[in-house]
């Protein structure tokens, strides 16, 4: 199957683009089409895991490549409501470095405006054939992620959102609602929002499918508030997954898995973190992209220390799709 159906859950369409030709050092013809929506696309699709499933072999647990386990019971998938029987694909987005979260146009903002220390998150979905499956599972599946930070034994469950910021068409985290998990006789109080890790794994329940997540806030000390303005290149910004526009700002925490996505407008050429969400002191990697009608535009800053007011200017200059992914990838170092 084909990973770029799997995108089609995500709103996102996917395009292919050609490898250039380099005899005679002739560059290809700028493909006028070519957007960040398009570059996120391709970046996601690359990163999806899939996996076959016959439900004849379930129960199962999968084992995703940065050692996310996924425990699936027979009679957890639906389609129009009946059980899935036969064969279908899971397919799977694992983040648990910060490229990844880059490539899939994602963030660790939370909609009350803090930031989020990730443990790591991901996506799910499953086809039959070219069917998705129903949202909604009639059985709960269990999500393991592996416990990093062994200094700390708890986290907390998130459920992610496309209805943030301003216009209400970006990505964050919110409250693991009541429905992500079907009813549990063995919690009658309902969700335990607290996760306890168990043999080096944070495990809980999903009911439903799409983007999950479990972390802590970053930090509990003095924020401020950071203040971008980009010079060079289009101050078009992008919405989730380039939906609208085509300019993306992140800022990427030192030794941490953070990357905060900056997309409340400020002026006429800036963007701004959530009011009073940075963390005096904490240092970080600011990046800037730019894909639009087959122009690539690219900045970024290291070592940028978070102080109040602070305001810093990203001048982008034009560049190349390959650039772009080896500053993204950088951010892993």
């Amino acid at each position: 199957m084909k990973k770029k159906c799997f995108l089609a859950l995500l709103a996102a369409s996917m395009f292919f683009t050609g490898c250039k030709d380099d005899d005679n050092n002739v560059p290809d013809p700028v493909d006028k089409n070519y957007n960040v929506k398009e570059f996120f696309s391709n970046s996601a699709g690359k990163l999806v895991q899939t996996f076959p499933i016959k439900t004849s072999e379930l129960p199962k647990t999968l084992t995703l490549a940065g050692g996310t386990k996924i425990t699936i019971d027979d009679g957890a998938f639906a389609i129009g409501g009946a059980p899935v029987t036969g064969d279908f694909t899971l397919e799977v987005i694992e983040c648990v470095k910060p490229s990844h979260i880059v490539y899939s146009g994602t963030n660790t903002n939370h909609i009350s405006g803090e930031i989020l220390k990730s443990d790591g998150f991901i996506f799910i979905n499953a086809k039959q054939g070219e069917t998705n499956v129903d949202k909604n599972l009639l059985k709960n599946i269990t999500v393991e992620i592996k416990q990093t930070d062994l200094t700390r034994n708890y986290t907390h469950k998130w459920e992610g959102i496309d209805t943030a910021g301003v216009g209400g068409n970006q990505f964050a985290w919110d409250d693991f609602s009541d429905d992500v998990v079907v009813p549990d006789p063995d919690q009658p109080g309902g969700i335990i929002e607290e996760i306890i890790a168990v043999e080096g794994y944070f495990p809980f329940k999903l009911g439903k499918l799409g983007w999950f997540n479990c972390d802590v806030y970053w930090d509990y000390g003095p924020k401020k508030t950071l203040f971008v303005k980009i010079t060079g290149g289009p101050v078009d910004f992008a919405s989730y997954q380039g939906g609208t526009g085509s300019t993306c700002v992140f800022f990427h925490g030192y030794g941490d898995l953070v990357v905060s996505q900056l997309y409340t407008p400020y002026g006429t050429d800036g963007v701004k973190s959530y009011d009073e969400s940075m963390p005096v002191g904490k240092k970080g990697t600011l990046l800037a992209f730019s894909v639009k009608e087959g122009e690539f535009y690219l900045a970024k800053q290291e070592d940028v220390t978070i102080t109040e007011n602070l305001n810093v200017t990203l001048n982008m200059v034009k560049s190349t799709e390959k650039a772009i992914q080896e500053a993204i990838d950088a951010l892993d170092d």
